[in-house]
């Protein structure tokens, strides 16, 4: 099971955003230790316009909650539209979905 998000972002400021999860068996927190994390953001044509995994974007702040950093810089290579977002991990094997959903990016107007 994974969640479905939504986002409103601007192309001129830093994009941070921290994700903890549940097993949807057990409802304990995911403990993402030693978890191969990936995450893309992709235009309309399907194109990944931008990406993150553990040590690039994203790092594991406790156990249980990942956080999520791209900066200003990268942000402004994105046009203003709505993107496709998605993030998986891999443990123990078994790959799951983390979140899937949409990211609007808006003008930041600034310079």
């Amino acid at each position: 099971m994974s969640y479905v998000t939504n986002f409103d972002q601007s192309n001129k400021a830093d994009w941070a955003f921290d994700v903890s999860a549940t097993d949807a068996e057990t409802g304990d927190a995911i403990d993402f230790t030693g978890a191969t994390v990936s995450f893309a953001v992709d235009d309309e044509n399907g194109c990944q316009v931008l990406s993150g995994s553990i040590g690039s974007g994203i790092t594991l702040s406790d156990p249980n909650t990942l956080s999520f950093l791209f900066t200003a810089a990268q942000m402004t290579a994105l046009c203003p539209g709505s993107y496709k977002v998605g993030a998986i991990y891999a443990l123990n094997g078994s790959t799951n979905q983390i979140f899937v959903g949409t990211v609007s990016i808006y003008d930041g107007v600034v310079g």
